[in-house]
C-alpha cells in the first residue's frame, strides 16, 4: 500500500511541460473527403457481367502455363474498379491540396552531411506541422509561415529552389546555410 501511494505522490511531483504549438488546434474535417462508396456499393448488378463466370472450376490436376490462354486472375468487377478509380481519385485530390512543404526530406549542411530527416505535414492553407529526427535528437517542427521552428534543433529559413528548398538553420546565436531535398 505504502509502495502504491509513494508512486502516486511522485507522479503528482512531475511537472508537465507546456503543450506543443500543434495540439493548439483543434481537429478539423479535411477539405477532401477520401473515397466514401455508396449505400448500395457492390450490390447492384452490373450491365452484361451477370452471366459471366464469377468464380472458376477448382483445379483437378497440375496445369501447364502454356494452357493458359487468358490471365491468372478475373478481371476486376465495376465494383472492384469503381472503388479503385474513387480511391485513385481522392489520393490525387489530397495530393493536389498539399502544399509545397509536404512530405519526407533531408536537410543537408554547406558540406552535403545530413543534419536531420524531416517529414512535414503542409495543408497548403495554415502554419505547416511535422516531426524531425537524427542530428542531436528529435522534435516537432511548426511554423508561422516564413520560419520553420525545429524544437531542440533551432529555426529554419526556407526558400524554393528548383531543386528543393534551400536556407538558413540559425542555433545558439549561430546561422548556417542548408538545403532541403527529397530522399532518394
Amino acid at each position: 500500500m505504502s509502495g502504491f501511494i509513494a508512486v502516486a505522490f511522485a507522479g503528482l511531483l512531475v511537472q508537465q511541460a507546456a503543450p506543443h504549438p500543434s495540439t493548439q488546434t483543434p481537429y478539423q474535417a479535411p477539405a477532401i473527403r477520401p473515397f466514401e462508396p455508396p449505400s448500395d456499393f457492390g450490390r447492384e448488378v452490373a450491365q452484361g457481367d451477370a452471366a459471366d463466370d464469377l468464380h472458376r472450376r477448382p483445379l483437378e490436376a497440375p496445369v501447364p502455363v502454356e494452357a493458359y490462354d487468358r490471365s491468372y486472375e478475373f478481371t476486376p468487377g465495376d465494383a472492384e474498379t469503381a472503388y479503385d478509380q474513387g480511391v485513385a481519385s481522392a489520393e490525387i485530390r489530397a495530393d493536389q491540396a498539399a502544399g509545397p512543404l509536404d512530405g519526407r526530406w533531408r536537410m543537408v549542411d554547406a558540406a552535403g552531411r545530413t543534419v536531420c530527416d524531416l517529414v512535414l505535414s503542409d495543408p497548403g492553407t495554415g502554419p505547416v506541422e511535422g516531426g524531425w529526427r537524427g542530428g542531436p535528437g528529435s522534435g516537432g517542427a511548426t511554423s508561422d509561415g516564413t520560419i520553420l521552428t525545429l524544437d531542440g534543433l533551432g529555426e529554419l529559413t526556407l526558400e524554393r529552389t528548383t531543386s528543393g528548398w534551400r536556407g538558413a538553420l540559425t542555433a545558439d546565436g549561430r546561422t548556417r546555410p542548408v538545403a532541403l531535398s527529397r530522399p532518394g
